[in-house]
């Protein structure tokens, strides 16, 4: 009901009148007022409860920068800013995502100062109920957006063997000696491309028994299993592994791509450049964006290729291009009946050395950190004196003087 406004009076002495005559016929804050707040407060927290109980959230495995597999989104209540995001190039993002958002808080503190109406019903706020109906339609409409969009670059499979290598590495703690593309330790050697470098039967033998195949090392031996020795080595395998193409597949690039694209100065520049696209894409984004850019990337204008090469031709092309990184891409290997033009003598092995001894000051101790902690996680801490207390475990790595 609109307040009515006395002659002679002004509009805040008639609303102060007309509420004082309204309180008159109201209820009193307790017990009216807070019972009724608790009764709902009491049948929100019972539904948070049941939906807890029927529709449990699961935890992701830890966030890993090797996995080339894994699509990071947003939970349900940020897929409407994330959908929104997607609507302004890259050198806009800030404007979208600080400038807008700054903007639109702006307007909501400023409401009570630009809706001095004093009708309080449907009728008399049409503005400004229109105004909030309008935001909730394009909230919603976002949110649907962004729930149903596909990935810009699909995610691959990843076999559970692989999987499972990848759990038993951050579980024993690999990246506190190695790193992986630049995240971990610096105490061993580097694993990035370690799938390029061993194959899996040195992998292997050397992950069971690292002191068998290079003496000198630092490294302990782990008791694996044979199956956690199988997962392990897998993962690793898959670590900076080479991509492997047909002798065909330059030809098909050469033919379908150079047309518009350009590789080591070669082809139209028509559209983007190639020859260092390995190090920006994938081989399933360039696989997948290849047989079809509109299922990918809405708005592309490449053509699609699924109707002029076969899936196995897309693959191939995807490998190859997968594999520019600013060089020129190995070729393919050889068949094995192909002998070979040169051969290397390989230098003889180093003769087997004693294994230093266990360093008496902790100071003396840096690679002793791969196992043991100077008090910190949960690893053993490092022995003030070693004496009598060396292990099999230690003696991997040291001898026992």
């Amino acid at each position: 009901m609109k307040p009515s406004l006395s002659r002679g009076k002004s509009k805040r002495e008639s609303y102060q009148e007309n509420y004082e005559a309204s309180k008159k016929g109201g209820e009193i804050f307790f017990p009216q007022t807070l019972a009724r707040d608790a009764l709902i407060a009491l049948l929100v927290v019972t539904a948070i409860i049941v939906l807890a109980i029927l529709f449990p959230v699961t935890s992701e495995p830890p966030a890993d920068p090797t996995s080339t597999t894994y699509n990071p989104r947003p939970e349900w209540y940020f897929l409407f800013f994330f959908q929104f995001l997607k609507l302004f190039p890259g050198w806009l993002e800030p404007v979208a995502a600080v400038v807008i958002p700054m903007i639109a808080l702006l307007i909501l503190i400023l409401v009570p100062f630009i809706d001095r109406g004093l009708g309080r019903g449907w009728i008399q706020r049409k503005r400004v109920i229109g105004s909030g109906v309008l935001v909730v339609i394009i909230f919603a409409l976002l949110e649907a957006a962004g729930a149903m969009s596909a990935p810009a670059t699909p995610a691959g499979e990843e076999s559970p063997l692989v999987q499972a290598g990848r759990d038993i590495y951050q579980e024993i703690n690999c990246a506190y000696c190695h790193s992986i593309g630049g995240v971990g330790g610096n105490i061993g050697p580097d694993l990035s491309s370690v799938g390029s470098q061993l194959d899996r039967e040195t992998l292997s033998t050397y992950l069971r028994d690292p002191h068998a195949m290079t003496p000198t090392t630092l490294h302990p031996k782990l008791l694996f299993t044979d199956e956690e020795l199988e997962s392990l080595t897998s993962y690793l395998q898959t670590v900076g592994a080479p991509v492997s193409f047909s002798p065909e597949a330059p030809m098909l690039v050469e033919e379908h791509c150079l047309s518009c694209h350009m590789i080591n100065d070669k082809g139209s520049a028509l559209g983007p450049e190639l020859s260092t696209i390995g190090e920006r894409r994938t081989m399933s984004f360039l696989e997948a964006f290849t047989n079809d850019p509109q299922s990918v990337l809405p708005g592309a204008t490449m053509p699609t290729f699924r109707d002029v090469l076969t899936p196995e031709q897309i693959r191939d092309i995807a490998a190859y291009l997968s594999s520019l990184k600013g060089e020129a891409p190995s070729p393919p290997p050889p068949p094995p009946s192909e002998p070979q033009t040169t051969e290397e003598v390989s230098p003889a092995p180093p003769e087997p050395s004693t294994p230093p001894p266990v360093p008496h000051t902790i100071e003396g101790r840096s690679a002793c950190l791969a196992c043991h902690e100077a008090g910190i996680a949960e690893a053993p801490k490092i022995p003030e004196d070693h004496s009598g207390r060396t292990n099999e475990t230690c003696l991997s790595c040291h001898d026992n003087e």
